[in-house]
């Protein structure tokens, strides 16, 4: 039986939820990107434990973390409600940045790491499972708060990018203090989200196992494609540092340390864009549509960065025109998450007990593709540079077009169709706050 009188309300949670998770991604991933520029400084220098895997060694020990954390928290979200892995995740994210602000080594950092991978893993899946239970009423906006969800998650993660850069430009290693006041913003944020405790419950494990079984089919796409944002996201700041130039590969010369935030905030600005405007989009092309747009979309843009990276064998006009493809390609990109979390709230509605373990599957993904991404990323680009990243993507590409669901199931008994859009299964107004 449905608990509606526990269920929150108002624009404001769903708000405050979504703005506390974009605060925890911006601060996980500026300090990747400070750690980055540390060690391709240390690097330059001489220093011991300085390459490019020991940047995948750090980045690593984070996704792990968020990867063994996540369905621990999925599991306990079940059990203890929302609110108490809420307040966990940036307390933790608190502790992780006094660490790295602090005078330490490799073994120390990565412990600091380890710990802020904690941050996310109790986080992201608290925030979804109370978005999903938000929108239980209102299936069909969840395309849109969805979105919504993922502009503030992937964006997070891009706009750290680029804070990161300007933060390590201005401040140096102190500038990790003003991360952990970010993370002391988002406690205060989810202080005051009153986030409808569900009751707490003595089910067994094996509820939640079986909840995670109806998601299943999405896995081996989405860890594709989430190993293909751990390329970048792990190793861009680095190569675009100059810390290992490699001939005819413009993108591994060293660029000003403020231009690479640019590059970072420009990705942020398109790929919010393209997140919102699938997630309306959503109500009118199908699911499954969605999804293999969003595969193709990841392979065409990396095709596109070939050119870019070697623009100057091509000619002058190479760097306009193939930025100009990369664009298009991001466009197209951006639709596969929003439809794989609308499924994914979409099939938790019937195992509503299960819920947390369900969202937890995001973070999983969202994690175990990083660490994949991040450990590959290690390799290629120690040996190739960003052609190695470049390859690497375009691999995982196929293997996410190869696995893609050919067939969507909108509900956990619903009938299997893969053109049918969203809201025809679900044809329920939103309210109109959101």
């Amino acid at each position: 039986m449905q608990d509606s009188s526990n269920r929150p309300e108002g624009i404001g949670f769903l708000v405050g939820a979504i703005g506390g998770s974009f605060l925890v991604r911006l601060s996980g991933a500026a300090t990747g990107v400070m750690l980055g520029i540390f060690m391709a400084q240390l690097h330059r220098s001489g220093a011991a434990q300085s390459s490019a895997r020991y940047v995948g060694v750090l980045g690593a020990a984070f996704y792990l973390s968020e990867l063994v954390g996540s369905p621990i928290a999925g599991f306990l979200i079940d059990r203890r409600g929302f609110r108490p892995l809420l307040l966990a995740g940036p307390t933790f994210g608190i502790l992780a940045e006094v660490l790295f602000a602090s005078p330490s080594h490799l073994a120390l950092l990565t412990v600091a790491r380890l710990l802020q991978g904690l941050t996310t893993a109790c986080t992201i899946p608290a925030a979804l499972a109370f978005l999903s239970d938000a929108t239980l009423t209102h299936p069909g906006g969840r395309g849109r708060i969805m979105g919504f969800f993922e502009v503030a998650s992937i964006g997070g993660l891009a706009t750290g990018l680029v804070a990161g850069g300007f933060i390590w430009d201005s401040l140096g290693r102190p500038g990790f203090w003003i991360l952990a006041s970010i993370y002391a913003f988002a406690v205060a944020i989810f202080v005051v989200i009153k986030a409808g405790e569900r009751e707490r419950s003595a089910r067994p494990l094996a509820e939640s196992f079986l909840a995670i079984r109806h998601v299943s089919a999405l896995a081996a796409s989405w860890l594709a494609l989430n190993a293909a944002a751990g390329l970048w996201f792990s190793q861009a700041a680095y190569q675009f540092s100059g810390a290992h130039p490699m001939l005819h590969q413009q993108l591994t010369n060293q660029m000003p340390v403020r231009q690479i935030g640019i590059i970072f905030g420009v990705y942020a600005v398109l790929f919010a864009i393209g997140t919102i405007a699938w997630g309306w989009a959503l109500g009118r092309v199908s699911l499954g549509s969605g999804l293999r747009i969003g595969v193709f979309g990841c392979i065409f843009t990396a095709g596109a960065i070939v050119g870019v990276n070697h623009a100057d064998q091509l000619g002058s006009w190479a760097t306009v025109v193939f930025l100009i493809l990369a664009v298009v390609g991001l466009a197209a990109q951006t639709a596969f998450t929003p439809a794989a979390l609308t499924l994914l709230a979409a099939r938790s509605d019937s195992v509503r007990h299960g819920r947390g373990a369900v969202m937890g599957v995001y973070s999983m993904l969202l994690a175990g593709g990083q660490l994949i991404g991040t450990i590959l990323g290690a390799f290629v680009a120690e040996t190739w540079g960003v052609d190695g990243l470049i390859g690497a993507t375009i691999g995982l590409g196929i293997v996410a077009m190869v696995t893609v669901p050919r067939t969507i199931s909108h509900s956990l008994g619903g009938e299997a169709s893969e053109e049918r859009p969203f809201h025809a299964a679900t044809r329920i107004t939103i309210d109109n706050q959101i």
